[in-house]
């Protein structure tokens, strides 16, 4: 796991955990920093605590190979919202994915 997001209602603010934290600059991550806004999500970098975690309305993970992927409890504590954001954020990276395989096949094939 190494994207951390927790989104709060208030403002739509994700927050997820800088590089520096141990968190690989992997191009999921990227994209997800790029198509946030898309969704309505300005998205900060702090670092973050497991209390941050468990008091957000939302938290999720990235992964090369899943995509994202809703967090439901961390250590026993339930997470509020599951997955309308991420959910949303996953649509949007699927979109973003089929559009560069588009244009990467279109410049191929001239």
């Amino acid at each position: 796991m190494h994207f951390r997001e927790h989104l709060r209602r208030q403002g739509r603010k994700g927050f997820h955990a800088p590089l520096n934290s141990g968190c690989l600059e992997g191009v999921t991550r990227g994209i997800l920093m790029e198509i946030a806004p898309e969704a309505g999500v300005s998205v900060l970098e702090q670092s973050l605590r497991p209390e941050d975690l468990y008091s957000a309305d939302e938290v999720f993970i990235s992964s090369t190979n899943r995509n994202l992927i809703s967090v439901c409890e961390i250590a026993g504590n339930i997470i509020p919202t599951r997955g309308l954001v991420c959910e949303r954020l996953n649509e949007l990276f699927d979109a973003y994915v089929t559009d560069y395989v588009s244009r990467r096949l279109a410049s191929a094939a001239r």
